[in-house]
C-alpha cells in the first residue's frame, strides 16, 4: 500500500523534523495560537487524516506536542506506533505524547458550562474490581449534578485527564457513577487518585505496560455450530487488546475501520484450520505461528498482534496493520509452509471478502 501508515509516518516525522526549529521559533515568539495549530496540523495530517493535539512548553522549558485518541483505544494503540517512531534526535528539545499527560497540581480548577470545580467540589469513593484491573467509582458533587448528564461526564472526564493522565482514565477507570448524596464510603480525592491506583496496581500485580498492545482482556463467545457459519462465528475463546474492534465487526459497523483506513491503518485477522490439531496442543500451535508472524513484522513496523482466538475449525490471529502490502506477503509465507487446507486473511471490516491463500 503506498500510502501505508507506516509510510505516512516516516514522511511525517521527516517533515517534522525540517520544520521544528520554525514551530519552536514561532512558541517562543507566542505567535497567533490559530496560526501555530493550522501550521502544526497541516504537517500532522501528513499522518493522519484526522488529529486532536496540543501543544506547550513545560516548567523545564522543553517543547510539547500532545496527541490525543479521545478516548478511543483503536487510535491511542495507533497514536503509540506514531510516538514510537520519534527521531531520538528530537527528544533533547521535545517531549511526545501519544495522550493527555497528567499536569494538574493541587489547587487546580476547571471552569466550563459556567460553573468552576475544584478539588473540593468533587467526592470520589473508588471500588477495585476483582476481575479486571479496573477501579469503578461513584461520584458526589452538587455543584457538578446541575448540569446535563452529558456535560457533567464529558467536564469529570477532563478533569480526570487533568489529574491522572488520560491513559490511566482509559486503562484503569472502569465504571463512573455520579450518586445523588454523600457516603460514608471510603473516599480519595482527585488530587490522590493516581497514587491511589498505583499502590492498587502494586497490591494486585495489576499489568502496567507503556504498550497498549499488550494489555489484554479474555472473553468467550457461543459459537455457532450449524452449516451455515461464516469466519469467527466458530469461536468459542479469545483474548485481545481493543475490544471496540471486535465490537464494532461483530456489530456491523464500519465507521471505526473506514476511519482507520483513511491513516494506512488496516485491523485484520488471519486464520487457519485446527481441526487436525490435538486440543491440547491448539493455544501452543497458534503461539508458534504468531510468533514467526510477529519477528518478521513487529520489528520492523510492519503490525502488530491484537489478540488472538480458538474456535472450532479455525484459529486467529488479530493484527493492527500499518504496511499492508507488506504483511500479506509475509504471512502468505509464513502459513504456506504449514500443512493447511484452508487458511487465509481478512479484514475486519464487515464489508470485506476473506482472502484464501490455498
Amino acid at each position: 500500500m503506498q500510502n501505508s501508515f507506516k509510510n505516512r509516518v516516516a514522511k511525517f516525522w521527516n517533515s517534522f523534523s525540517e520544520e521544528e526549529s520554525q514551530i519552536r521559533e514561532m512558541m517562543n515568539n507566542k505567535v497567533e495560537g490559530e496560526t501555530l495549530l493550522n501550521f502544526v496540523d497541516s504537517i500532522l495530517q501528513i499522518a493522519f487524516h484526522k488529529i486532536y493535539f496540543e501543544m506547550g512548553i513545560n516548567n523545564e522549558g522543553k517543547y510539547e506536542l500532545i496527541l490525543t485518541p479521545e478516548g478511543n483505544r483503536s487510535r491511542l494503540i495507533q497514536l503509540h506506533y506514531w510516538l514510537q517512531h520519534a527521531p531520538q534526535e528530537l527528544w533533547e528539545k521535545w517531549n511526545f505524547y501519544s495522550s493527555k499527560p497528567a499536569h494538574a497540581k493541587a489547587g487546580s480548577k476547571l471552569k466550563m458550562y459556567g460553573i468552576e470545580i475544584g478539588e473540593n467540589d468533587i467526592e470520589i469513593y473508588p471500588e477495585i474490581e476483582n476481575e479486571s484491573p479496573n477501579v469503578n467509582i461513584e461520584i458526589y458533587s452538587s455543584k457538578m449534578m446541575g448540569l446535563d448528564e452529558d456535560q457533567r461526564y464529558s467536564m469529570l472526564f477532563i478533569y480526570l485527564d487533568q489529574f491522572i493522565g488520560e491513559l490511566y482514565t482509559m486503562e484503569y477507570i472502569g465504571s463512573i457513577t455520579f450518586v445523588n448524596e454523600e457516603s460514608k464510603k471510603p473516599t480519595v480525592k482527585i488530587t490522590e487518585l493516581k497514587s491511589f491506583i498505583n499502590k492498587t496496581i502494586e497490591e494486585n500485580n495489576w499489568p502496567k505496560f507503556d504498550n497498549p498492545t499488550e494489555i489484554y482482556a479474555g472473553y468467550r463467545i457461543e459459537p455457532k455450530e450449524n452449516s451455515d457459519w461464516t469466519l469467527r462465528e466458530d469461536i468459542f475463546s479469545g483474548y485481545t487488546s481493543c475490544s471496540s474492534i471486535l465490537n464494532d465487526f461483530y456489530g456491523k459497523k464500519t465507521a471505526r475501520f473506514n476511519e482507520a483506513k483513511q491513516d494506512g491503518v488496516i485491523f485484520g485477522f488471519a486464520f487457519f484450520e485446527n481441526i487436525n490439531v490435538p486440543r491440547e496442543d491448539i493455544i501452543n500451535f497458534r503461539g508458534e505461528i504468531e510468533d514467526k508472524i510477529v519477528e518478521e513484522t513487529v520489528p520492523y513496523g510492519i503490525a502488530n498482534t491484537i489478540g488472538g482466538a480458538t474456535g472450532f475449525h479455525f484459529s486467529y490471529i488479530d493484527f493492527i496493520i500499518y504496511d499492508y502490502a507488506a504483511f500479506i506477503n509475509i504471512v502468505k509465507r509464513i502459513l504456506s509452509t504449514y500443512n493447511f487446507e484452508e487458511f487465509g486473511y481478512s479484514d475486519f471490516s464487515i464489508e470485506s471478502k476473506p482472502i484464501l491463500f490455498n
